[in-house]
This record gives C-alpha cells, structure tokens and sequence, in this order.
C-alpha cells in the first residue's frame, strides 16, 4: 500500500518545475514524510487549472460526498488507486476521463520484509529532484479537492506484500496526461511514464519508523 511520500523541495523549485504559480505559496512548507493516514494535504497540478499549484487532500471521495474524510477513507482506501481496476462502470471512471492531475513529490516510501524485520525504503529520483505522480481527482461541495495516486499492480515482492508502482510522468508529458483527450484503453500505459532506472532506493532510519 501506498500510504507515504516525500515532497521536501522549495516553493521555488516546485514553481520552476511545473512552470505554474502556486495558489496561498505563504501556505506551503516541505514535508519529508507525508502520512496519508492522517488526513495529510499534497501539492498539486489540475487539468481544469494546468497553470496553478493548489492543495488537495490525499485519499479521492466521491462526488457530492458528504460525511468526513475518516469515516469514508476507514472502508475504502483511496490513497491508490490500481489503474487497471478502473472499469468503465466505476464512481472513480469519470475521474479519470476528465479529472486528471499531477501530483508533486521528491520520494515515496515501500517497505520489504528482510531477515525477519520491515525495512523501509524511500524511492526518489537519481537526481533528488522533483518528480510528477499521474493522479485523479474530485472536488467537493465545500470547494476542496480529493485526489488519488495512479499505480499499476506489482507483485514482485518476495513476501508477496502489496507494493505498488505508482505511475510518475515524465515532466515533457505534463501537459499531455493533464489536457488532451486520451482514449480510456492508454490512460495507464508507460508512453507517459519516467523510466524506472532513473530512480534509486535508499533505507530509512530514525524518525520514519
């Protein structure tokens, strides 16, 4: 399960990378670890709003949803959302159609079971720079805006836990996952997709556990 991502770059740097502005910057502060079991907040590029950095809350609710994030979030999971388990008749099928975004990180966090113990590890780009994750998303009554992250299904872990492998795009295809009209059957293909070697993973100690 997805559950925990990095976003530790500056406002000045996100700013350069998505060559967008960000809506309240005086709001915005680094988080190394975002926990998205608590209800944590995540920066983020719309397809209604391509020029504009916003904030959304991590975990999608549905639309015209009206109970609290918690009581929807304890019985569904929608901090991930596995592509392939779209289907056209799906709540999440609009949002995919027509609600796309991308959502900012520096990192995510999987874990593996070595001699005995969970180890975790923070996945981040060679470069340490800022990356892209292919994301849905609602908004709500109230205004605010619920999003998930994409991810294929993995199964290589030799435990069999559920790690999954988010879709993260390559930053000359922003624009193209954001705004044109793309045929349901190629949402989720690689064409978007950052190579996977340009990423490394690193243990973590300390304050994560």
């Amino acid at each position: 399960m997805l559950c925990k991502i990095s976003n530790s770059a500056s406002l000045n740097e996100i700013e350069l990378q998505l060559n967008s502005k960000f809506d309240y910057d005086y709001l915005y502060q680094p988080v190394p670890v975002i926990n998205g079991l608590k209800e944590a907040s995540v920066c983020m590029v719309t397809s209604e709003a391509p020029h504009r950095i916003q904030y959304g809350i991590w975990g999608i609710l549905p639309k015209g949803y009206k109970d609290s994030w918690k009581s929807f979030q304890s019985i569904y999971n929608t901090l991930e959302i596995e592509c392939e388990s779209i289907t056209q008749t799906s709540w999440l099928f609009e949002a995919l159609k027509y609600r796309r975004c991308l959502i900012v990180a520096t990192g995510f966090y999987t874990s593996e079971i070595e001699d005995h113990v969970m180890h975790p590890y923070l996945n981040s780009l060679k470069n340490q720079g800022i990356f892209c994750f292919a994301g849905i998303y609602n908004v709500l009554e109230d205004g605010f805006i619920s999003c998930s992250i994409l991810t294929h299904t993995n199964g290589s872990s030799k435990y069999h836990l559920k790690n999954p492998r988010p879709l993260i795009i390559s930053k000359n295809k922003y624009a193209d996952f954001l705004t044109n009209p793309i045929p349901f059957e190629v949402t989720c293909v690689s064409s978007f997709e950052i190579d996977s070697h340009e990423f490394v993973q690193q243990e973590v100690t300390g304050r994560y556990r």
